[in-house]
């Protein structure tokens, strides 16, 4: 029979001087000094890569050259762009601010019919200069695409709220919206692009909320006219999303105002409008749950 006990260590060698262990990696200075000098990897951005990677404005887009290029498309293509590479998302990143540029710079071109055709006549584009375009044209940009988004909205789309809001005040009575209520929610709607002239914070927060806007939009589009339960339900959702600008809003407004802290935030929304639209989407995302 083996004796187990012959190979066990005691514990006098262990605690002996004599006894060294010597293991097969030591921690010794030299090799933590390497692994300090090893400079931190920066973190990958898929789609600020794949910006930076192209030079044809068509795929810094991200569209087809093929597909109908209207208003809409070029639109839905450069708020997912540019909410994707933002700078004020990625503070400090140099890669996405020439990101956010080039951006800018393909949407500028191809939005722009003249330059479109001379873009389009012009076989070289591999030497097209990006820089040539100063960062605050690029903002200016950012505020017009985002503000045309949610003008276009208001003049197409708010009828189409108030008759859904009436619909909805109708079938849940305990809302208590009422016309008075409809009303203070469209003109809280209305106001939004006042402000949004002139308050930064704003215009990132409606970026956020107009790209989920023109997505459906452009989800309604697909649509065929007798798909009436999906049409239905995009229309509650696009009401919902709408209802909600208001809030977030208020939300980005008094955050910034709290990162200065050189103000009180100011009440955007009095309590009772506050609660309405809270209510009203409430009511609004159980029905599309349950269209779903």
């Amino acid at each position: 029979m083996l004796d187990w006990t012959q190979n066990q260590t005691e514990p006098s060698e262990i605690n002996n001087p004599g006894f060294s262990y010597s293991p097969a990696f030591s921690s010794s200075p030299s090799l933590v000094s390497a692994l300090e000098d090893v400079p931190p990897q920066k973190p990958k951005h898929p789609v600020i890569e794949e910006i930076l990677s192209k030079n044809d404005l068509y795929e810094i887009l991200g569209v087809s050259r093929k597909s109908a290029l209207d208003r809409l498309v070029l639109r839905r293509a450069y708020l997912s762009r540019s909410r994707a590479c933002h700078p004020d998302k990625f503070p400090g990143n140099a890669d996405a601010t020439e990101a956010f540029q080039k951006v800018n710079v393909a949407y500028n071109i191809l939005s722009t019919p003249a330059s479109k055709r001379c873009y389009d006549a012009n076989k070289s584009r591999s030497s097209y200069d990006f820089s040539t375009r100063p960062y605050a044209q690029a903002e200016e940009t950012f505020r017009s695409v985002v503000l045309g988004v949610f003008n276009d909205f208001l003049e197409g789309d708010l009828e189409t709220v108030r008759t859904l809001l009436r619909a909805m005040n109708d079938l849940n009575p305990s809302l208590s919206l009422g016309d008075e209520g409809i009303d203070m929610i469209l003109h809280s709607l209305q106001s939004i692009r006042e402000r949004a002239l002139t308050c930064r914070a704003c215009v990132l927060a409606l970026h956020t909320e107009v790209s989920r806007l023109i997505e459906v939009q452009h989800a309604f589009r697909q649509l065929s006219y007798l798909d009436l339960r999906r049409r239905f339900r995009l229309t509650l959702e696009l009401t919902r999303i709408a209802i909600s600008l208001p809030i977030a809003l208020e939300q980005a407004i008094t955050k910034a105002k709290e990162d200065r802290r050189d103000e009180e935030a100011s009440v955007i929304l009095n309590r009772r409008l506050r609660s309405i639209l809270r209510g009203s989407a409430r009511v609004l995302a159980r029905v599309e749950r349950f269209l779903e």
